[in-house]
């Protein structure tokens, strides 16, 4: 697998779980917001939201095959901003959370994380 392969090939992983997870916050926002302790589904409508919009950034790199480094470094940034932002999540929140909750905030963090370093490894590999 060549250098930029393996880069587009995490960048379009990452934005076919990010373009899923907010089809599916968005079809399940109410199962979603109470197992997550959120007295609204407004939280969950705007995270859908933000996430589409960065399925579509992803999706046009891959599409164009246009890297930037400085953009690539943002997006893995943005994905440990994720992971952080669980883990903060789930500290604080712990007793609101439910089981699922806890489960699902867990699961989704541990894929960021393997498309962050996947794509630092990518970038890393096209920088050589």
């Amino acid at each position: 697998m060549s250098n930029n392969t393996l880069l587009l090939h995490a960048l379009r992983l990452n934005a076919i779980f990010s373009a899923s997870s907010a089809l599916l916050l968005l079809l399940t926002a109410p199962w979603v917001a109470s197992q997550l302790g959120l007295t609204s589904v407004m939280p969950v409508y705007v995270t859908a939201g933000l996430l589409a919009v960065f399925a579509l950034q992803l999706g046009n790199i891959v599409r164009t095959r246009r890297i930037q480094s400085v953009e690539v470094t943002g997006i893995i940034i943005g994905d440990i901003a994720w992971v952080i932002g669980s883990v903060i999540l789930v500290a604080l929140f712990y007793s609101s959370l439910t089981t699922a909750g806890l489960v699902l905030v867990d699961v989704v963090a541990i894929a960021v994380l393997y498309f962050a370093i996947q794509q630092f490894r990518g970038l890393r590999a096209l920088r050589s």
